[in-house]
C-alpha cells in the first residue's frame, strides 16, 4: 500500500506556479501533463522517420492510421524527441545491440506531438494508443518539482572509510589510486537546475550538452548541489567530489523549441550520444506514481496508479544506454513505498538508489546504514546512500554570506542525494579499472554486482530492502589491487613542456614526458574552461611523446583566434599550460 506524502505550503505554491505556465492535463487523466504534447512511440518492428514533417515507417505500415484519429484536428505538428542525428541513433542501437545480444528499441521511433489547445488529450492518447502500428502514446509530463532537503550537519563524512560511523563510503581510500578519483571517466547529470557559476564546481561551467534548455522555475542549487557531491574541486577549501577528477557533462530535462517541456527520454538520447562506454548516467528527476508525491525511479515514465510498469521511453533508453557500456544510477524515490507491491516490467540494467541513514536521532528516527522512512523501496533497488545530512554546494544554510556562487548546505538529502553519492562511487570503480586493469570498460552489469557484492550491509529493522553502501576499499580489493601507493605519480614523473610554436598558426607542437607506463589524458580548452578537443585518450608507455593540434575543435572545425589551454591528466595529477592561436 502506497502512503502518500503531506503536501507542503511551499510545494502547493510552486506547483500552482507552473501549471500557470503550462495548461494541465483534463481531469480524466493519470499525471499532471501537458495539455497539447503526446509523447508516441511507434511499433518496435517498424522504422519511422520524419519525412517532410510527418512521420514515414519505412519498413511496415506503422503510419498508416493515423490520419483517421488525427483528420479531426484543426492542425497538428510532428517533432523527434532527441537533437541527436537519426544516423547516430542508429549507430548507437547497432552497437548496443551488437555488445549486449538484445534486441534494442529504435530511439528513432519515438516523436513528440503537438496538437491545439481544449482538446481532451488523455483521449486522444487512448485512441492513438489502440492503432496496430503504435506501441505507446501518452500525454508529455509536467517536471516533477525536485524534493527539498533538511536537517544540518556540516561533515562530509560519506567520503570516510567504511568501518566508521557514521558509515563512509571510503572515497579517500580510492583517491590514492590511479583512476580512483574518476579520472578518464565522464559523469552526466540528468535534471535541472544547475548553478554554472559555482566558484567550487568549476567543471559546470560549459558543461551542459543539450541546446534550449529552461529551469522550470525551481530555483538553481538543487543540480549544483548533485554535482558538488560528484565533482566539487580538489582545492583545499569548500568541498571535494567523490569522483573530483571526472569530467562532467550536465544534460536538461526540460528544454526544447519553441516551447520546452519534460522530456527525460530526449535527454537520455543526448546523453548517450555524447558517453563513452564506461562513463555513468545520473538519472535525478523521479515519477509521481499516483500524483500525491509517491515518487518512484523515472523508469516508470507515464505509468501511473494502479498500472503495472510498461515499455516505456525512458525504459527504452535506459536499456540503449547499458547495452552501450554506460552505467546508469537511477534515484529510486522519495515516495514511502514498497516497490515490490507494484508489478515491473523487468531490470532496465540500471542501480536505483535507496536513502539510508547517517545519524541516529537526527530528523528520521532511523539510524546508520538502515531504511529512512521516506524512501521507497523493493527488491529491485541496488544500492542505497546517504539520505540526510549531505554536506554540499549549493542552498546557502551551511554558508552563505557571499551568494549564491560560494554557497554551501548541510542538509542535502533523500534519494537525491543518495544518488550522487553511488554515482560517484560508480565512477571511482570505472576510473580505476580503465588505468589499472584494462581500456576495455569494465560492463554495467559487473560493476553493478561488484558493488552490491562488497558494499557495506544495510541494517534492518526497519524493514525494506535499500541495498547495501557502497566500499570503494572492498570493491577496488575484489578488483585485485595491492599495495597501495600513498599518492599519485609524483608531479617530478610527469614533464610537460610549452608547445611550440606559440603563437600557433595553424598548427603547433605539444611535447611531453612520464616516467611510467600508465593511462594519459590530453585535452585542449577555451577561455571558458570548456573542452574543445581530446587529443590524446588512452595508455601510453614511458618515455617522451610528442602530439600535434591544428587548431580544430572535435567536430572538426577550425577554432577562432585567442587564448586556449592544453591539460595532460595522469594517474592523480595533472598540468595545465596555456597558448595563443592567431590567424
Amino acid at each position: 500500500m502506497w502512503t502518500s506524502f503531506r503536501i507542503s505550503f511551499m510545494t502547493m505554491v510552486l506547483f500552482l506556479g507552473l501549471l500557470a505556465m503550462i495548461e494541465p492535463a483534463p481531469a480524466s487523466g493519470g499525471y499532471p501533463c501537458e495539455g497539447d504534447l503526446l509523447e508516441i512511440m511507434f511499433a518496435p518492428e517498424s522504422r519511422t522517420r520524419l519525412v517532410k514533417g510527418s512521420p514515414t515507417d519505412l519498413s511496415t505500415d506503422a503510419t498508416a492510421d493515423l490520419d483517421g484519429v488525427l483528420g479531426s484536428l484543426d492542425w497538428y505538428r510532428w517533432s523527434r524527441i532527441s537533437q541527436v542525428g537519426e544516423e547516430e541513433l542508429d549507430r548507437i542501437r547497432s552497437r548496443g545491440e551488437k555488445n549486449s545480444g538484445l534486441p534494442l528499441y529504435d530511439l528513432n521511433n519515438i516523436y513528440h506531438l503537438r496538437i491545439p489547445p481544449g482538446q481532451d488529450i488523455w483521449d486522444l492518447a487512448k485512441q492513438l494508443e489502440s492503432l496496430a502500428g503504435i506501441h505507446r502514446a501518452r500525454p508529455v509530463p509536467l517536471p516533477v518539482k525536485p524534493p527539498l532537503p533538511s536537517d544540518y550537519q556540516p561533515q562530509q563524512k560519506y567520503l570516510d572509510p567504511g568501518n566508521f560511523t557514521p558509515t563512509g563510503i571510503d572515497a579517500e581510500f580510492a583517491w590514492n589510486y590511479p583512476g580512483g578519483n574518476g579520472w578518464g571517466i565522464t559523469v552526466c547529470d540528468l535534471e535541472y537546475n544547475w548553478n554554472y557559476n559555482h566558484a567550487d564546481v568549476t567543471k559546470g561551467a560549459g558543461s551542459q550538452i543539450n541546446a534550449d534548455v529552461v529551469d522550470p522555475g525551481y530555483g538553481p542549487d538543487h543540480g549544483t548541489a548533485v554535482i558538488g557531491e560528484m565533482v566539487a574541486d580538489d582545492n583545499g577549501w569548500g568541498i571535494t567530489g567523490i569522483c573530483h577528477k571526472a569530467e562532467l557533462m550536465t544534460c536538461g530535462t526540460f528544454f526544447g523549441v519553441p516551447t520546452p517541456s519534460w522530456n527525460v527520454p530526449g535527454a537520455l538520447a543526448v546523453a548517450i550520444a555524447n558517453l563513452q562506454p564506461g562513463d555513468v548516467i545520473l538519472l535525478e528527476n523521479q515519477w509521481d506514481y499516483s500524483g500525491q508525491e509517491d515518487f518512484v525511479p523515472i523508469e516508470w515514465w507515464t505509468d501511473y496508479y494502479p498500472s503495472p510498469q510498461t515499455y516505456n521511453a525512458v525504459y527504452a533508453a535506459i536499456q540503449t544506454a547499458v547495452a552501450n557500456g554506460i552505467h546508469v544510477v537511477e534515484t529510486g524515490g522519495n515516495g514511502e513505498g514498497d516497490s515490490g507491491t507494484i508489478s515491473w516490467y523487468g531490470d532496465s540494467g540500471a542501480i536505483v538508489v535507496g536513502a539510508g541513514g547517517a545519524y541516529p536521532g537526527g530528523t528520521w528516527t532511523e539510524g546508520d546504514l538502515q531504511k529512512l522512512s521516506f524512501s521507497t523501496y523493493g527488491p529491485r533497488f541496488d544500492l542505497q546512500g546517504w539520505g540526510e545530512d549531505v554536506v554540499t554546494t549549493g542552498f546557502g544554510d551551511l554558508y552563505g554570506s557571499e551568494g549564491p556562487d560560494y554557497y554551501f548546505t548541510s542538509q542535502f538529502s533523500g534519494t537525491s542525494a543518495a544518488g550522487p553519492i553511488v554515482a560517484g562511487a560508480v565512477a571511482a570503480c570505472s576510473g580505476f579499472w580503465k588505468a589499472n586493469v584494462s581500456s576495455t570498460p569494465a560492463s554495467p552489469s559487473y560493476l553493478r554486482d561488484l558493488l552490491k557484492s562488497t558494499g557495506t550491509p544495510q541494517v534492518t529493522p526497519p524493514a525494506g530492502n535499500i541495498g547495501p553502501r557502497p566500499n570503494l576499499r572492498a570493491a577496488l580489493e575484489a578488483i585485485g589491487v595491492s599495495d597501495v601507493p600513498t599518492g599519485g605519480m609524483p608531479s617530478s614523473q610527469v614533464v610537460l613542456q610549452q608547445n611550440y610554436p606559440n603563437p600557433l598558426n595553424p598548427e603547433t607542437r605539444i611535447t611531453f614526458s612520464i616516467q611510467k607506463p600508465g593511462y594519459v589524458k590530453l585535452t585542449i580548452h577555451d577561455a571558458s574552461g570548456r573542452r574543445v578537443e581530446t587529443l590524446l585518450d588512452g595508455h601510453l608507455e614511458e618515455g617522451t611523446h610528442h602530439v600535434t593540434w591544428d587548431g580544430r575543435n572535435a567536430s572538426g572545425g577550425q577554432v577562432s583566434s585567442g587564448v586556449y589551454f592544453y591539460r595532460l591528466e595522469t594517474g592523480n595529477i595533472s598540468e595545465t599550460k596555456s597558448m595563443v592561436l592567431v590567424k
